[in-house]
């Protein structure tokens, strides 16, 4: 289901090699009995769905593909972070 869904949104940022690149997403807080996760559609399929109405508290089927970073914060404790990202998001 869904819980809420953001709008679409696109960031500049500059590339290593000095050209000019936009970072697209939308984020969507899915839930599933008691569990909530927040995932993120990015690049062209966020602009694809970017006007896509998507309803609250109706099924959806949700694929994807987590990824996991690791790094050290200003106090050199080590950190993690998992990410969810959003490939397809159908109706039922």
């Amino acid at each position: 289901m869904i819980k809420e869904v953001g709008a679409y949104s696109e960031r500049q940022y500059q590339r290593q090699d000095g050209t000019t690149e936009y970072f697209k997403s939308r984020g969507v807080v899915l839930k599933h009995g008691g569990d909530e996760v927040y995932g993120e559609m990015t690049g062209d399929y966020a602009s694809k769905n970017r006007d896509t109405q998507y309803y609250q508290n109706q099924p959806y089927v949700a694929k994807g593909y987590w990824k996991h970073r690791t790094w050290q914060d200003q106090n050199g404790q080590t950190r993690h972070e998992n990410t969810l990202y959003i490939t397809d998001l159908q109706s039922l």
